[in-house]
């Protein structure tokens, strides 16, 4: 969905303070156990990170609810498209703390929790750096950059990861820089 400013940018500044208050939260109980949490948040990145793929693959790409927002995006790469932080961080709470809690009880599901959102606030610097150009010096950035260009410009579909390249390797759906692409406008 087109953002304005202020909702594209608010991911960048509300995540960290929520994740810090979640790992507060947490962390000051009396019943806080830190290697169960510190497993869950590791969790939580690599949990991220296959949802990152899944559903940049599956629901923007495949589903026909949101592949027309995706779609926008693709055909205006620097516009402020996304999902509003309003609309994301109730969504994590209610498909990943909640449950988690439920099942698990609060310290993995806090520790989880804070993983999945970790891992989606970098998405969102990744993303951002990428199509926007800041960092070109950064050796890590400029290959993710050009991982995701040829997601965005090649006729194959692939390079679903912005993060990491892992997933799509792990199901083979990687475009190489040797296969044709489009040039980019």
């Amino acid at each position: 969905m087109q953002l304005s400013k202020l909702s594209y940018y608010a991911d960048f500044a509300v995540y960290p303070v929520v994740v810090v208050a979640l790992a507060a939260i947490d962390t000051s109980r009396p019943s806080w156990q830190a290697g169960e949490w510190l497993a869950a948040l590791s969790a939580g990145l690599v949990l991220w990170s296959v949802l990152e793929y899944v559903l940049h693959r599956i629901a923007l790409h495949r589903m026909p609810i949101f592949s027309p927002m995706h779609g926008l995006h693709h055909a205006s790469p620097l516009a402020l498209i996304g999902t509003p932080t309003w609309m994301s961080i109730p969504i994590w709470s209610v498909g990943v703390l909640l449950p988690a809690w439920w099942y698990l009880g609060f310290n993995v599901a806090d520790g989880l929790t804070v993983g999945v959102m970790l891992g989606y606030w970098w998405y969102g610097i990744v993303h951002h750096v990428i199509h926007h150009g800041v960092l070109k010096r950064s050796d890590y950035f400029n290959g993710l950059r050009a991982w995701h260009m040829r997601h965005h410009y090649s006729p194959k579909g692939g390079n679903f990861g912005v993060t990491t390249t892992l997933w799509d390797r792990v199901f083979g759906t990687v475009i190489s820089h040797h296969d044709k692409t489009v040039p980019s406008p």
